[in-house]
């Protein structure tokens, strides 16, 4: 199959991001203080992933997501 007319995939960069941007490539349906609070929720119940972020720096209410805090969401949510 020819696939030179699909656009390419883009990868999931591990960078900066804000909580509610990374909220919004996880949940795209969603309004984004909606998309915010369902990632929130998701961290709240995943004591595992709350450990790790926290351990990575992560502090309750932080705005900002540093690369290893996103690498940790990857790692336990897989790619947006």
């Amino acid at each position: 199959m020819n696939t030179d007319n699909y656009p390419e995939e883009k990868k999931f960069e591990i960078r900066t991001y804000g909580f509610t941007e990374l909220a919004m490539l996880y949940n795209p349906t969603l309004q984004p203080a909606s998309a915010a609070n369902a990632l929130r929720r998701w961290i709240n119940y995943n004591p595992k992933l709350s450990a790790s972020l926290e351990e990575a720096g992560w502090i309750k209410g932080q705005r900002k997501l540093t690369p290893l805090q996103t690498e940790q969401m990857r790692r336990f949510l897989g790619e947006p």
